[in-house]
């Protein structure tokens, strides 16, 4: 009876946590719930100075499947991961004899199939990779509850000679307790684990490590411990999003009435002050009475501008001019390098600065010697943003060899956008090779 109090007060103080949670999840920004499987191996936790002879034990399948909380602490860094599984733990136990007197002991077996429901509190953090936020690497550990449910021991014996026939116990009624052939009601564990979340779907492995006992031995008065390592698979259901109350304000009893002249048009562009969003001045319909903009400032507004956010001439429909053929390498002692950069950025790498210094070299060796930067995108994005990204790119590559005391007037910048891929690109694996800056040094023919 006390075993059952005892037991009970742990489940509840273990689920407890699930009001916890919900009152957690109106604090933070997002709260995922999924559900969860996975399948390894179980066995018997080896440690020093013990009398048990471990080559006799080993492991057995462990299967467990339940559902999940992903916590957002810091947005793209920090999780709090809770699930609550239940899982099948255990050990195989095995003695043979290859002599023996007749009627004496000869193989006996001893196996243990026990029902936990586990409480996994996990940190994660989390690395993304790609565009997409849900798109990580994590790795993760904290601690692990297991309250045992159920379970059962088999037990098998044979005997030398014929005169014992072979037994096969199975015991479904567990002692709990925590003398010398019991089962403690809950013990710990802690978790380490990693995988990768793609979407909705995450894998990962780990390892849970006992940091208690959960049987005693009943002939050698022995604490056991159990450990487990396994894979699993995990799927988003649904995601909880904290929604932002809106302020409420007070109307002002003593604030003067305003009359507003429905008809009034200020700026006399035939839009009413009351749907004009620039009364005072001139502007279309398209753009709720304010004038068209121009975004690049290049005096072209963005109704006739090609590329509104690079500026260009009139005569170019605002684009910029790119004199690439203007400079052409030669034939002969011309030498190219190509730097590679990350989806959707303009940062160099590590080992492009090393192939800049190759570039510096060349330059400084031979003062007749230029350079040509040209930019290039994989198809992500609208062509705007791929030339202003290409054009980024090469921009900052020719900066930094700009860095090294070499002539501005030396160095030619080009961007192409996608417009000449190196790779497929309606192939993703070959992207990487189309985020590029081609960079050619040569003597230049007058």
């Amino acid at each position: 009876m006390l075993q059952y109090i005892f037991s009970s007060s742990i489940l509840k103080k273990t689920f407890s946590v699930i009001p916890a949670l919900l009152l957690l999840q109106g604090l933070l920004a997002q709260t995922r719930y999924g559900v969860i499987a996975g399948a390894g191996k179980s066995s018997l936790y080896k440690f020093a100075f013990s009398p048990e002879d471990y080559n006799r034990y080993s492991s057995t399948t462990s299967l467990w499947g339940g559902i999940t909380a992903d916590l957002t602490l810091v947005p793209n860094n920090i999780h709090l991961f809770i699930s609550a599984v239940y899982s099948q733990k255990g050990y195989k136990y095995t003695m043979q004899k290859q002599t023996g007197a007749n009627n004496t002991l000869k193989d006996s077996g001893f196996k243990q199939a026990l029902k936990y429901a586990d409480l996994n509190i996990n940190l994660r953090k989390t690395f993304v990779f790609g565009e997409e936020e849900n798109n990580s690497f994590f790795a993760g550990t904290g601690p692990v509850i297991s309250l045992l449910s159920g379970g059962k021991e088999e037990i098998q014996t044979t005997y030398f000679g014929n005169s014992l026939p072979a037994t096969n116990t199975t015991n479904s009624k567990l002692t709990k307790g925590t003398g010398a052939g019991k089962y403690k009601p809950v013990f710990f564990s802690w978790s380490i684990g990693a995988g990768f979340e793609i979407n909705q779907l995450s894998i990962f492995i780990n390892a849970n490590i006992p940091l208690t006992d959960y049987y005693q031995d009943a002939q050698k008065a022995v604490k056991h411990k159990v450990k487990t390592f396994g894979i699993n698979i995990g799927y988003t259901l649904f995601t909880h999003q904290k929604r932002e109350k809106a302020e409420r304000t007070k109307p002002d009893r003593d604030a003067p009435v305003v009359v507003i002249d429905t008809l009034a048009d200020t700026d006399g562009d035939g839009i009413t002050d009351i749907h004009d969003k620039c009364p005072g001045h001139k502007g279309t319909e398209k753009y709720f009475g304010c004038p068209v903009p121009d975004t690049d400032g290049d005096g072209v507004n963005d109704d006739d501008d090609k590329c509104i956010s690079v500026a260009g001439p009139v005569t170019n429909k605002g684009c910029p001019i790119v004199y690439a053929d203007t400079v052409k390498p030669a034939q002969k002692d011309t030498f190219c390098y190509t730097i590679y950069f990350e989806p959707g950025k303009s940062i160099l790498r590590s080992e492009a600065y090393k192939t800049l210094e190759q570039v510096v070299q060349k330059l400084k060796a031979n003062p007749k010697l230029v350079a040509v930067f040209t930019g290039h995108t994989d198809n992500v994005g609208s062509v705007v943003a791929n030339y202003n990204r290409s054009i980024g790119r090469a921009t900052v590559c020719a900066d930094q060899v700009a860095s090294y005391y070499i002539d501005k007037k030396r160095l030619t910048i080009l961007s192409l956008g996608n417009t000449k891929p190196a790779a497929d690109l309606n192939d993703p694996l070959v992207q990487w090779k189309n985020r590029r800056v081609e960079v050619c040094v040569f003597e230049q023919k007058q």
